[in-house]
């Protein structure tokens, strides 16, 4: 079994020379053989267990074999315990999600170059049964992937049989976790009955899988990369063209939709690419996918984004000031049209005005119902409810910023000054509206 870890190794470069390979020891079967193998390889390896605290003296004795092992082959250990119960109660996560949550999370703070996790071959195939049964595209038929980021899993093309007979061979013992003899988790029917079952057609069914899931991969890999290639051509400024995506190949189309709320950290199942792609493909719609995040189709454009709620608020402007709204800078620069040149800041976006038009108190903040106004220059009067439909994104329109006074809406930000007190050739007195951080 050497020789295939080392294989494994070297066809997935999973360690360069000189890196350091961080083992996670569980200190059953798989961890312990991965140990052995990378100590016996000749690699930098150092190990961590992580006592999970739910199953009381047994999950000690696991850290004491743990602790024993490693002395034995003189080599570092380090032993994290996790309140895997209260993180589960707290975050509504199940036991299973929680766990390993929280072993990522440690194993994800050591200083190695690698993390090399004892996941198999029979692995590999249990989790694509478990995606299969559930319902999953290409990807969730692959398994389980070598690499993922500084993740590496030499095992991944070793059996379980190959394990045990591996370890009877090096005369080495491990520990048993009980709940994996039990059929309580999904996992665990898929292992005792569902495997057995395939195996009885194909004694060589896991292999036969790999080969399977290597086609598959290969395909899969392809389509991402046309994918990305589509994403690169339909983005705009604002995310990305409907038109564009829209008329690319669903499985094409599919993977560049998984590949961005991938990007966002969004949970996604099949159906959810589904309904994001609908929204994509038809160039309208709004679908929440966690919290105030957002898949938003308006305008030929495609994004995600947050929406939040953007309370109504003003700010009084009585002279020259600068001043912060809504994560924004606002700059109020007054001044003679022959001297206020002087007085501009380049990180602002500025609306100039003609001051003495401008009518009773000045205020800056975001619309109010029923607001409207004529922009200079395009001859007809709109609603800001209707304007912001055509011309900002919606997961803008909450907090765009606006300066009015008595008479109404002055100036929008991206947008323009009104007709009523825009600048001219008599204007003497200049009010600059500055909007930086938009």
């Amino acid at each position: 079994m050497l020789d295939k870890v080392r294989k494994t190794i070297e066809d997935y470069c999973m360690i360069k020379e000189g890196e350091s390979v961080l083992c996670c020891l569980s200190g059953g079967a798989d961890s312990v053989a991965l140990l052995l193998c990378l100590s016996k390889l000749g690699y930098r390896v150092s190990a961590m267990h992580i006592n999970h605290c739910l199953r009381g003296e047994e999950s000690d004795r696991d850290e004491q074999f743990c602790r024993q092992l490693c002395r034995k082959l003189g080599i570092e250990l380090t032993v994290e315990k996790v309140d895997v119960k209260g993180y589960c109660a707290k975050n509504g996560f199940s036991t299973e999600e929680g766990a390993r949550r929280l072993r990522y999370e440690s194993f994800e703070r050591s200083d190695c170059s690698r993390i090399a996790t004892a996941h198999t071959l029979s692995d590999s195939f249990e989790t694509a049964l478990f995606n299969l049964a559930r319902g999953t595209a290409a990807k969730g038929l692959c398994g389980i992937p070598p690499l993922r980021g500084r993740i590496i899993r030499p095992l991944i093309e070793c059996t379980r049989a190959d394990i045990e007979q591996f370890l009877s061979e090096q005369g080495q013992d491990y520990v048993t976790d009980s709940t994996n003899l039990t059929d309580d988790y999904s996992r665990n029917r898929i292992r005792h009955a569902v495997v057995p079952a395939l195996k009885s057609i194909n004694p060589e069914a896991e292999r036969a899988f790999a080969r399977t899931a290597k086609s598959l991969s290969m395909d899969d890999f392809c389509l991402r990369k046309e994918a990305e290639a589509l994403l690169g051509k339909a983005e705009t400024p604002n995310g990305y063209s409907t038109s564009i995506l829209g008329s690319a190949r669903w499985a094409v189309m599919s993977r560049a939709i998984t590949k961005l709320l991938e990007d966002n950290s969004v949970s996604y199942d099949n159906a959810r690419v589904n309904e994001v792609c609908c929204i994509a493909r038809s160039g309208i719609g709004k679908l929440c996918l966690s919290g105030d995040l957002y898949a938003i189709a308006s305008g030929g454009e495609f994004r995600i984004a947050r929406l939040v709620d953007t309370e109504s608020r003003e700010v009084t402007v009585e002279s020259e000031c600068e001043f912060e709204l809504f994560s924004k800078k606002v700059s109020i620069v007054i001044g003679d049209k022959s001297q206020i040149e002087h007085k501009v800041h380049k990180m602002f976006t500025y609306i100039a005005l003609d001051y003495d038009k401008i009518k009773g108190v000045i205020a800056v903040g975001t619309r109010r119902p029923g607001d409207s106004i004529r922009l200079a220059g395009r001859g007809c009067t709109k609603t800001l409810k209707k304007l912001y439909n055509e011309r900002i994104p919606l997961e803008k329109r909450a907090s765009a910023l606006l300066i009015r006074d008595d008479d109404g809406v002055l100036a929008i930000e991206g947008l323009g000054a009104a007709e009523r007190a825009s600048v001219s050739e008599d204007t003497e007195k200049i009010l600059l509206f500055g909007v930086s951080g938009v």
